[in-house]
Formats: structure tokens, sequence, C-alpha cells
């Protein structure tokens, strides 16, 4: 019997990602219907050069830099995908940065990456309302791929108030859009969250900076950057 963790965790790290855990998503569901009980997550870290140029606003460096590691992203879901379905499996990836207009959450995508990362082991989620990666703390970028192939999957990181009193990301928001609230399993995006204010602050003050895409502040501020 083929060790499918095995196979997938060789090809993932040929593809020089960060890290990577394999999840249980049976609780799920996607918007198109299809059964997929388990995803692959992996994370890329991001240059803390690229993060350490953010100041009052985001940088050309940082915005090109999102943009590449979004592309890499793709392309090693794209690369995992194609060998699971080499495999006799199907596959869905989910796209590195995508919104969904007909959602019926707001600027939400295809699955959270950060709900995959997290019941993958990968690490949490913070009063940032950004995934906290056990080993690079928010300076990741995340990639998911949704499949059918039976795996081994892990237990979820311990979430209990992993920012304790700190706040530096919430007094940073220029957008005012994080509440301070600390995430538990089941707490609704919004209650962390205003996604609405963030986007709109980032279109209205940083349009000269990648199109209003991208803001970085919070990632730049977090205590646990690269420090865990």
């Amino acid at each position: 019997m083929c060790d499918f963790n095995q196979i997938l965790s060789e090809k993932l790290a040929s593809l020089d990602v960060s890290d990577f855990g394999f999840a249980d998503i049976s609780g799920i569901s996607v918007p198109f219907g299809e059964s997929f009980p388990n995803a692959v997550s992996f994370a890329l870290k991001l240059s803390d050069a690229a993060i350490d140029s953010i100041g009052a606003e985001p940088t050309a460096s940082y915005f090109h830099h999102y943009r590449t590691v979004n592309a890499y992203i793709d392309m090693v879901a794209l690369r995992v995908g194609m060998l699971i379905e080499s495999l006799g499996y199907r596959y869905m990836p989910v796209a590195g940065s995508q919104s969904i207009p007909a959602n019926e959450e707001p600027y939400s995508g295809l699955i959270s990456h950060k709900t995959v990362a997290r019941l993958a082991g990968l690490g949490s989620i913070g009063k940032s309302a950004l995934f906290l990666s056990r080993k690079y703390g928010p300076r990741v970028r995340l990639g998911t791929v949704l499949t059918n192939m039976p795996l081994t999957t892990a237990t979820p990181q311990d979430n209990t108030d992993i920012c304790g009193d700190c706040d530096l990301c919430v007094r940073a928001c220029p957008a005012m859009a994080l509440k301070g609230n600390v995430w538990h399993d089941g707490t609704a995006r919004g209650d962390i969250i205003d996604a609405r204010a963030c986007s709109e602050y980032m279109k209205s003050h940083f349009q000269h900076i990648g199109r209003g895409a991208v803001c970085g502040i919070c990632i730049k501020v977090c205590r646990f950057g690269g420090r865990i």
C-alpha cells in the first residue's frame, strides 16, 4: 500500500516550501458540493527584509514580493495536485490570493487557508486575524490543495489566548479594522476583523502601491514574526 503522506511530503520538500501538513476538513463544505475530506496545507516564508521595509504604508518591494510568492503558491498547488491525480485521486487547488464576489461572506475565497493550516497543525490565528505559523509567526503566505486522497492528518494546535495581552497589531492598524478579540474555534471572522474596513482603507490610501491590494503593517509589528 502506498504511503501517500510520504509521497506528498517528498514532493513538497522538493518544491522548497517552508512548512506543510495534512488536515482533516471533512467538517468543512466547499461551494461546488464535491466531497474532499482531506487537504494539503503548506506555507512559504516571506522575506524579512521585504516586510521590515514597510513603514506607515507598504512598499513597492513588498507588493512585488507578495505577488511573486502568491504566483509560486499557485504553482506548488498545481504540481502537488497533478501528483495526486496521477495516483488516481481528485484534487482542487485553492488560489493563493483570491476573493470570490458571489460568496455569502465578503472578501473570502474558496476555503479559508488559515482554517486549513490550523487543522493541519501548522499554527494558530491571532488577534490580527493573521495565521501565526509555529515557525515564522505571521510572516508566511499559505497554500491549500483539497483532495479525496486518504491521508494521515494532524491534530490542530491549541489556540488558547496565544496573543495574551499583546495588542500591537490592533493599535498599529491604520484602518482600525482589528477588534482586539481572541480567536477560538468557531469564532466568526467578523468578531476579529472588519474585512471591509481593511479592504477599503487599502484601496483609498495605497492605490499608488499595488493598486491598493496590500498593506502588511500588522505583519510587520507582530511580536511573533520569526521569533516563535
